[in-house]
């Protein structure tokens, strides 16, 4: 009996010495991860899902209010709402008399902004960031709206796309009352996506954002302190993604709300809001936390591109004769998303988010195009990329090409040639990849709390097995047989044995990647990040694997908030990894009585008592895994230190989905495939139908620029964007000469000859 009561103390102890254990992961945040657990991981990249899941981590343990500001800000606040109504012609009510046109704001691409526009709208930026009659400062005031329980309202679910639409206009209000020319831009990220390096591109230099990696130094916006009082941080490019062409193309195929809007049975592929996520990932730093993203100004031409896709969604409602303004009926839906919930802008609800008159104020000029015929994109700081018809960004490695000056002489008559062929829209099979990029730096805020400072933050080592991914195709070393080298197989490669071909290969899926990763590299590297749970602060750290062995280990570090005192000192962290391609690895915890490690939820408690699994500080951590004070020469390695092992092993279903009791709701009714001759004619809105075929039920065509006469007019044509034609009409006194396929000075009624005016007055635009 004694010894029976010795062996349950000793295990009792074992127990307590261990000072991290796990912990359940937040009801809410498993809920949004159980979304993807029947859709195939080929279909939408893990790490972003998993970002927009834990972005609203705390979602379920924060009570439904608004966001309490103190006066000045909520009467600054005030003020721009009324001034919006006020320029809108509101009268006090979203619903008002629509503006005179010439009055609206033309939202165009970033790089289509003159450079003096472009030069102003910077100003006008700064003059709200210098502006200290608002604490901080009119900018940062304004940022913080984006923050706290009001991310909860405006993030995962339908309120998202409305409420965002709000917001922008509240900041473009507080930009016209700086300089009423400005009108925000929108940043296509899809532009610099098609760059070899979507790092160099030119959108990253002083002229445009400034620096891409570390604190920002150089650009408008150089030595910017944030909110939290510490420095505008970026990491450009080290993890995460640009929009993609396919990504819109799949969004615009859709017919309802329902299908690109976050909800239990949306796939992530539609989701317009999952898509959005990867671009606040790959500009890191600032936009990687919610509640700090609005600090980066990069965050307005980003959600104002989001509102440009929507905008292009709800005309494509209107030409399949739905209502743009019906707000989506979701199951199950959060209560802050349901029709009738506050956005806390006025008295506007969700609902109202939805409104056509929303957008009285503003309207937005086409992402530009170009053609073989007409390869100017209208920006020194855009090239046409003939090979696919598109505006793309220019690297900041190739010079820029002066904007031509125009010629105020009239243009000669000229012999215009028989069009080219169009050029086809790029798809992902034939997109040019890029490699993914390793060992790229992580700058850390390192706040906490509002408090931002390296000391406050603890270290914990963490172990990383990771598996030959399944794009690695060949390590170009291989075996010899009778003296011959055999090129079956290289050495490490897992299907070549029996025993790595049962365990690895055999198991092994083939998750969605980054667009950039079509192949595996010898060299990878995994991504460790940790996201207060008690506490507000995020960490994010990585690790370089080998990449060609059929299983490699390697090591890392997180951060999380030292621990306190007591048990109101206890830390509580999610911990995370995933690999440079977007590929979730899952996680196990070390058994305190077996030492094993078994699945777990990465959700982690860290206590100050003794015996510490973890390091004060990157010294102290270090020291806890290699035992250098015992035996310098040849320290041991203390895998007993390791608390939580990784491992990215690359299988068939989302590591953190759990199987529910319940099965998960019925899927909306699916887009209706639309009646179409499409031997003759391709129907696009209730008033232009054009003689020519669709390529196909959700996608209107395959070439960018396109332009096809409708049918009974003469100025209204359909033009080919992202796979969609949209319809566009010439200006006042011109038609659409559906030879030259361009708006012509002239005049013409349907079914009779047309009249052109002389040639001084022809326009030679695309």
């Amino acid at each position: 009996m004694k010894t029976y009561l010795l062996l349950l103390s000793c295990l009792a102890l074992s127990v307590i010495d261990s000072r991290i254990w796990n912990i359940s992961i937040p009801a809410h945040l498993q809920h949004c991860y159980n979304r993807v657990q029947l859709t195939r991981v080929d279909s939408y990249v893990g790490s972003t899902y998993s970002w927009m899941c834990e972005n609203t981590m705390k979602k379920s343990e924060t009570p439904e209010r608004m966001t309490q500001y103190d006066a000045p800000k909520s009467g600054y606040y005030k003020h721009l709402f009324d001034k919006y109504l006020e320029t809108a012609h509101k009268s006090g009510s979203v619903r008002g008399r629509r503006q005179a046109p010439g009055s609206r704001c033309t939202r165009k691409e970033y790089r289509m902004l003159s450079d003096d526009e472009r030069d102003r709208f910077h100003n006008a930026i700064n003059a709200l960031k210098q502006d200290t009659t608002v604490e901080p400062n009119k900018y940062d005031a304004i940022s913080l709206l984006h923050s706290g329980p009001s991310n909860f309202i405006a993030h995962g679910g339908p309120g998202f796309l409305g409420w965002h639409r709000i917001y922008l206009l509240i900041f473009e209000t507080a930009l016209r009352e700086v300089d009423p020319s400005v009108c925000l831009p929108y940043w296509d990220s899809s532009l610099d996506n098609q760059l070899a390096d979507p790092t160099s591109s030119l959108i990253w230099t002083p002229q445009f954002l400034g620096t891409p990696q570390g604190s920002v130094t150089e650009g408008p916006f150089a030595n910017w302190m944030t909110p939290e009082n510490v420095q505008l941080i970026r990491n450009v490019g080290s993890d995460g993604e640009l929009f993609t062409t396919a990504a819109i193309s799949d969004i615009l195929s859709r017919t309802r709300h329902e299908e690109i809007v976050t909800a239990d049975a949306t796939e992530p592929r539609y989701d317009l809001e999952f898509h959005h996520a990867s671009v606040h990932v790959y500009v890191g730093g600032a936009m990687t936390r919610l509640d700090t993203a609005a600090f980066d100004p990069v965050f307005f031409m980003h959600h104002a591109f989001i509102d440009y896709v929507w905008d292009l969604f709800r005309t494509n409602l209107r030409n399949n004769n739905a209502n743009p303004e019906t707000y989506p009926e979701i199951v199950n839906v959060d209560p802050r998303h349901i029709a009738t919930a506050p956005t806390g802008f006025g008295d506007l609800t969700q609902a109202d988010g939805y409104l056509d008159s929303l957008t009285e104020s503003y309207h937005y000029e086409s992402v530009p195009v170009c053609s073989a015929r007409s390869p100017d994109c209208g920006s020194r700081y855009l090239a046409c990329q003939l090979s696919t018809g598109r505006c793309i960004a220019t690297s900041r490695n190739s010079p820029v090409v002066p904007t031509p000056v125009p010629v105020s002489t009239p243009i000669p008559p000229v012999s215009i040639p028989t069009p080219s062929p169009s050029i086809p829209l790029p798809t992902n099979s034939t997109e040019t990849c890029r490699r993914p990029s390793s060992g790229l730096p992580i700058q850390n805020d390192y706040c906490c709390d509002k408090s931002c400072d390296t000391s406050q933050w603890a270290l914990i080592p963490v172990k990383i097995i990771s598996v030959r991914p399944p794009k690695f195709r060949n390590y170009g070393s291989y075996p010899v047989t009778s003296g011959h080298v055999d090129k079956n197989q290289d050495i490490y490669a897992p299907k070549a044995y029996v025993n790595t071909d049962k365990f690895i290969s055999s198991r092994q899926s083939n998750p969605k990647t980054y667009r950039r990763c079509e192949n595996d590299t010898p060299s990878g590297q995994v991504f460790l990040y940790s996201r207060g749970i008690n506490y507000d602060g995020d960490y994010k750290e990585s690790s370089i694997v080998d990449q060609r062995l059929a299983v490699s280990i390697s090591m890392g570090f997180v951060g999380v908030k030292k621990p306190g005192p007591g048990e109101g000192g206890v830390s509580k962290a999610l911990i995370r990894a995933h690999d440079s391609c977007g590929r979730v690895c899952h996680v196990a915890c070390k058994d305190p009585i077996t030492n094993e490690f078994k699945e777990c939820s990465g959700a982690v408690a860290v206590s100050d008592e003794a015996p510490q699994m973890y390091g004060l500080n990157y010294d102290d951590a270090f020291m806890s895994v290699f035992d250098y004070q015992f035996n310098s020469d040849c320290p041991k390695f203390k895998t007993e230190n390791f608390y939580l092992t990784f491992y990215c092993d690359y299988h068939d279903t989302f590591p953190y989905a759990q199987p529910t009791q319940s099965p998960p709701p019925p899927p909306p009714p699916p887009t209706p495939e639309p009646v179409v001759d499409h031997s003759t004619s391709c129907p696009i809105s209730p008033d232009c139908t054009i003689d020519v075929p669709c390529e196909g039920h959700y996608r209107h065509c395959t070439r960018y620029n396109e332009r096809h006469v409708c049918q009974g007019s003469c100025s209204s044509f359909a033009a080919c964007t992202y796979g969609h034609y949209f319809v566009r009409r010439c200006p006042i006194g011109q038609f659409f000469d559906d030879v030259t396929r361009r708006c012509t000075y002239g005049y013409c009624q349907p079914g009779s000859p047309r009249v052109v005016r002389p040639a001084r007055y022809y326009y030679f635009g695309r």
